[in-house]
């Protein structure tokens, strides 16, 4: 997001915060995952609470008209809040309206001590995902009906995954609105940790990292960056030995099949 909109995420943000006591914090972000998908399918309505020259007001309250008896009393201020704010796009408005839906279950997941388990099977599931090419082709696929995406996660997630997990996924993978799979899953996941002022490091090895090695390994990156962070493995055999550390765009390879690497170009070079 870029001008008007990142301000405008930042306040939407505030507001979430200020809920975080709600104790309708949960079901707020329900309501406003399905207000984000009305705004989305709804052009018309889209483009009229997009539009920058009309009056805050006027926009925030056509849409709580709207959501009058059909939303709880939380959803519907955050969601008049979100209207009433200034957008670049209306596919800036859809996110902020997906965003503030996810940060309210996370907080609420937060309130109980389970977004550490949230972000973990975000993740995991991500990785899943990536790897298996037929769970791909039937979440991406656009002819298949948004329902029966949702079915597909709830059978696999279904009494092994958090609710908040499983409600997250459930929409995100229904609504990717031009983004991949893996993208989508792992934006999710980086919001959790971020909510915990966590960075989020996907470390790759050849053979599993024990609980020590991964102790270890996360208290370094945390001298290293001086931030909390959430270390989440991934086993990759091509590796041979040693790992690899991703932390956004920066990569710290210290593996065993790039110091071979490193030593043939040497050599050849």
């Amino acid at each position: 997001m870029i001008g008007s909109s990142r301000t405008s995420l930042q306040t939407v943000r505030e507001a979430v915060a200020a809920a975080y006591d709600n104790p309708e914090l949960a079901q707020a972000g329900r309501d406003l995952l399905q207000v984000a998908d009305l705004v989305d399918r709804e052009k018309q309505l889209r483009n009229a609470l997009a539009d920058a020259g009309s009056p805050a007001a006027e926009r925030s309250g056509l849409l709580i008209g709207l959501l009058q008896g059909k939303v709880c009393a939380l959803a519907q201020d955050l969601a008049g809040t979100i209207a009433g704010l200034r957008w670049s796009s209306g596919s800036d408005l859809v996110d902020a309206f997906e965003l503030a839906g996810v940060q309210c279950l996370f907080a609420a997941a937060e309130r109980e001590g389970q977004l550490d388990r949230v972000e973990n099977e975000l993740f995991r599931f991500g990785r899943a995902a990536v790897a298996d090419p037929d769970l791909q082709l039937a979440l991406t696929s656009p002819s298949l009906p948004t329902a029966a995406k949702v079915g597909i996660i709830d059978d696999l997630l279904t009494d092994k995954a958090s609710p908040v997990t499983t409600e997250v996924l459930s929409f995100v993978t229904s609504h990717l609105r031009g983004r991949r799979l893996d993208q989508a899953v792992d934006q999710m996941s980086d919001l959790a940790a971020d909510r915990q002022g966590k960075l989020v490091a996907v470390v790759r090895s050849a053979q599993a990292l024990d609980a020590d090695q991964a102790a270890r390994l996360s208290a370094a990156l945390e001298r290293i960056y001086n931030q909390p962070v959430a270390v989440q493995t991934e086993i990759d055999p091509g590796l041979i030995g040693g790992v690899t550390v991703q932390i956004g765009d920066e990569v710290i390879d210290g593996s065993i099949a790039n110091r071979l690497d490193n030593a043939r170009r040497r050599v050849t070079g």
